[in-house]
């Protein structure tokens, strides 16, 4: 491999982890099905690339990066582990049993990472405390994205320019064996991440779909892309059915009633649009350990702060002091914090006594968990998943569209959310809020998102998931009883990926983390495969 090349993966894997997408990266380019596609495209093999970034990718359905914890590095995996498979012409499941070990490698960057951008708190505390809000953006973005760089770049490259040569030789060398045993645990690997995103979804009325879109694909033979569009059809009919309308969720959540008086008379649109395009896109710049988005937060505030008090310089330290305190929430959802805290700055500033400093940390403290769980839950757990599945059943076709159709999509649904929840909290209120999180619409549209999602991870294990026996039973006469093909197949075709699917399930409810399901598989996986157990 070229140096050239070398620099350009590490160049995307850095790209994938930083803060310059306008606040989607988290969800398109760290995701495998991208970043797989763009090394793809850079290795001049975009297509297979897209392919091995999306079966990567469903290890990862279930991802979620809550409270600062990470599960695995996806973006180092879909890099890494499309350029194992392009360069050393290896079948994906292949590719995607050696992307695993490479993808926890990669927390260790995290932890690092979140431990030593704390540093950078003490400078913004510095800035703070003399009102400086003109280079705030400095401990921010610029010092913790150049560690960022150094901490990303580094090992992607030593990787991919030293180890991707190292790794071929050795497989080569090791034989056909333990290209066989890969593949098996490469095609039980999909269990794990179905596996993590139905525990979010996979509970009341939503699991009988979860077993109904699998029996669509063993006995009809529906491939992603149709069943998608089944699943869209039997939701609607069944939450019709139930008296729920999907149509007017939308609306109702974000036209509810509140309190909008007042609102834009200190502040002005163009200062709402630069507090808001600053969240999206800094929130997690300098994402650590001891503030998480705190510095962030502040970050967003300070056009606000500069609008309000542009020639007081004590009233601005006392804010941005304020606002760079622990904060911690889902970003998309979360927006509507920011938005109200801008309306109540706004209403502060002109005059209104009730509201102090200490009222509006609280209402900061108490927002931020429960719409970390509705955002977890709807972003994380139930609308990217969906997508991935619909769009990754696109891309295995051979189809790029596949890919672009996902970037497209899940980036305009992040941006909605973005905009309409912070317009939400700024011209409603915390009254509109507390509205939309009792009334009940939330669970109605995870509920649709849920039923959808089920049957579509269904059909999921029916294509993705892999196992199968090669145990032969004597019956007499020289004859042999084939388990696999005459036992299980005749029962229920799919029957062992279904039992390793749910097997896994029950691990993740008990506790169990996802590094130590997946090592688990894997041994599994190992031990049947060198057995001569597994197919």
């Amino acid at each position: 491999m070229s140096i050239l090349t070398a620099t350009l993966l590490s160049l995307l894997y850095f790209w994938g982890n930083s803060a310059f997408v306008l606040g989607v990266n988290w969800w398109t380019v760290m995701r495998p099905l991208v970043s797989g596609f763009l090394a793809g495209v850079i290795l001049g093999d975009p297509v297979k690339g897209a392919m091995v970034g999306a079966q990567i990718n469903i290890l990862y359905l279930g991802f979620i990066g809550a409270g600062g914890a990470l599960p695995g590095d996806i973006c180092l995996a879909g890099v890494v582990g499309t350029t194992i498979a392009i360069t050393g012409n290896l079948p994906v499941e292949t590719a995607m049993a050696l992307a695993v070990p490479v993808g926890l490698l990669g927390t260790i960057i995290w932890v690092v990472k979140m431990t030593v951008n704390t540093a950078w708190v003490r400078v913004a505390e510095k800035m703070s405390a003399k009102g400086d809000t003109r280079y705030y953006w400095i401990p921010n973005i610029v010092l913790p994205q150049l560690l960022l760089f150094l901490m990303s770049f580094i090992p992607c490259f030593l990787m991919v320019y030293f180890g991707t040569d190292y790794l071929k030789s050795a497989i080569q060398f090791l034989g056909e064996n333990i290209v066989g045993v890969l593949t098996t645990i490469g095609g039980m690997l999909p269990a794990v991440g179905i596996a993590l995103t139905l525990k979010s979804i996979f509970k009341g009325e939503s699991v009988v779909f979860f077993f109904f879109g699998f029996l669509l694909v063993q006995y009809f033979g529906l491939d992603m892309i149709s069943l998608g569009f089944s699943a869209v059809v039997f939701t609607l009919i069944y939450m019709q059915l139930k008296g729920h309308k999907l149509s007017t969720m939308g609306g109702s959540l974000f036209g509810a009633e509140g309190n909008n008086e007042n609102k834009y008379v200190l502040l002005d649109k163009k200062t709402i649009r630069k507090s808001w395009l600053r969240w999206i896109m800094f929130n997690q710049a300098n994402y650590n350990y001891e503030r998480m988005q705190g510095t962030g937060f502040c970050h967003a505030m300070v056009p606000v702060i500069n609008k309000l008090y542009p020639d007081n310089q004590g009233k601005r330290a006392e804010l941005m002091q304020n606002h760079m305190q622990f904060f911690n929430t889902e970003p998309q959802w979360g927006a509507c914090i920011i938005g109200l805290t801008a309306a109540l700055e706004e209403k502060r500033a002109q005059g209104s006594e009730e509201i102090t400093g200490d009222t509006i940390t609280s209402i900061k403290s108490g927002l931020m968990g429960p719409l970390a769980g509705i955002g977890d839950t709807i972003d994380g757990g139930v609308v990217t998943p969906l997508l991935l599945t619909l769009f990754i059943g696109i891309t295995n076709t051979g189809n790029i569209m596949g890919v672009i159709g996902y970037i497209i999509v899940e980036a305009l649904f992040m941006w909605t959310i973005y905009w309409q929840s912070y317009k939400l909290g700024y011209e409603k209120g915390s009254d509109a809020i507390v509205t939309i999180m009792e009334s009940g619409l939330i669970n109605q549209l995870i509920l649709g998102a849920s039923i959808m999602g089920c049957l579509v991870l269904g059909g999921l294990v029916g294509n993705y998931v892999t196992l199968g026996l090669k145990l032969m039973v004597p019956v007499g006469g020289g004859v042999m009883f084939n388990i696999q093909e005459q036992l299980f197949d005749v029962i229920l075709p799919g029957a062992l990926p279904l039992l390793l699917t749910l097997g896994t399930y029950k691990l993740v409810k008990k506790g169990w983390s996802s590094v130590n399901i997946i090592i688990l598989v894997a041994v599994v996986g190992l031990a049947g495969g060198l057995l001569g157990i597994f197919a």
